[in-house]
């Protein structure tokens, strides 16, 4: 049951980080498209063998998204591979940081995943005011989980898809044990229309989204760092009504 909940903490901190669908058949023909890092680092999923190389950013650095993803989103996700696993409709919020940059509402995306995925382990969750790049989620039973982006990477490719990469350093805490590990997410986002085909003109358009994530063991605890567990996603937003 812990190892259970401790997988479900180390997801919802992700979001936006995370959204936590940009299909695989609609990827436009690569050969027009400049070369990708982060593209050659999808293609080899899920042989992920170790996390990815990403530059660490600064105390106040920030992921910073495409315009067209501004304002207020309803988001249905729902990880693959699982017949049992219901999809979790949320909401994502992109405002505006003090230099005009568009980013994620971290503090309320990540809150609004937790509250509907209905876990009644999660409480709250608070962003460091001197950092984007940490939070602190409290759990019940005198648990909270420590997280810190160590590592990051974006791409736009054109103006219809953008590609994020990030790596999180989390420390979860109970009473009795802390628990440190690793974890990359990857995803990719193209708008899209209401049948999931990629749009590039239309006024209106959803955004769909694809995320690979994989959870490590703590940095140095062996030489060769295979993922102790991945998890694929595919994810739609839809903009909220009367935004």
């Amino acid at each position: 049951m812990r190892q259970k909940s401790f997988s479900f903490f180390a997801s919802i901190v992700i979001i936006f980080t995370c959204v936590q669908p940009i299909f695989a058949e609609n990827i436009p023909d690569l050969n027009i498209i400049q070369a990708s890092e982060l593209l050659d680092r999808k293609s080899i999923w899920p042989s992920w063998r170790a996390p990815s190389f990403l530059k660490r950013p600064s105390l106040k650095d920030d992921l910073i998204y495409p315009d067209w993803f501004e304002g207020i989103w309803d988001v249905k996700s729902k990880i693959e591979g699982d017949k049992n696993e219901k999809s979790i409709i949320h909401s994502a919020k992109f405002i505006r940081n003090s230099s005009g940059k568009l980013v994620a509402d971290r503090e309320y995306n990540t809150q609004s995943f937790a509250l509907n995925s209905k876990n009644v382990g999660f409480l709250l969750v608070k962003t460091d005011p001197k950092s984007p790049n940490r939070q602190f989620a409290k759990l019940t039973e005198d648990r909270y989980l420590e997280t810190k982006i160590i590592g990051r990477l974006s791409e736009k490719i054109k103006n219809d898809i953008f590609i994020t990469d990030e790596l999180i350093l989390q420390i979860f805490h109970t009473p009795e044990f802390s628990r440190v590990s690793q974890v990359e997410t990857l995803t990719e986002f193209r708008k899209c229309g209401s049948d999931a085909n990629t749009v590039s003109e239309l006024s209106s358009f959803n955004i769909c989204g694809e995320q690979f994530q994989a959870i490590y063991n703590q940095p140095g605890q062996a030489l060769i760092s295979s993922p102790i567990k991945t998890e694929r996603s595919k994810l739609i937003l839809s903009k909220t009504p009367f935004d």
